[in-house]
């Protein structure tokens, strides 16, 4: 399970190390991606192909906003695997994307672990956390 909260540092030529405590997880190859709010996400390769099915099967490309969707994510969604240092390159269009300079947070969301400039994550409080779950109906 992809959880936990780390930092790590960008280099000069775009590579980062993976944090330790997500690599297991992850495999040797997985899928980093845009994410919606100015981030980016790393799948590993069966959470992708869950993703990709889903969208296949609820957003007929038929559809403009549809097309779209998929297009935001397949476009803009690359395969990679680690390095022996256990590094990853990350693509100067996604690093813009993100604004990913020098120190980078990694976010473990279960199936998938965000990478955020520092500056741009807002951390939700537990009183705005537990009003959500309230209103879903969900117990914690």
């Amino acid at each position: 399970m992809l959880i936990g909260e780390y930092t790590n540092t960008l280099d000069a030529k775009g590579r980062v190390i993976i944090p330790a405590a997500f690599r297991y997880d992850l495999g040797d190859r997985f899928v980093l991606a845009k994410g919606i709010e100015k981030c980016l996400n790393i799948y590993p390769e069966n959470e992708w192909n869950d993703f990709v099915q889903k969208l296949q099967e609820t957003m007929p490309t038929s559809v403009k906003e549809n097309r779209k969707a998929v297009r935001f994510f397949s476009a803009n969604a690359t395969v990679c695997e680690l390095d022996k240092q256990g590094r990853i390159l990350i693509p100067n269009k996604l690093r813009e994307y993100a604004s990913l300079d020098k120190e980078l947070l990694f976010i473990g969301g279960f199936n998938k672990v965000e990478i955020w400039n520092p500056n741009n994550y807002e951390d939700s409080d537990a009183e705005e956390i537990g009003s959500i779950l309230e209103a879903k109906n969900i117990k914690y």
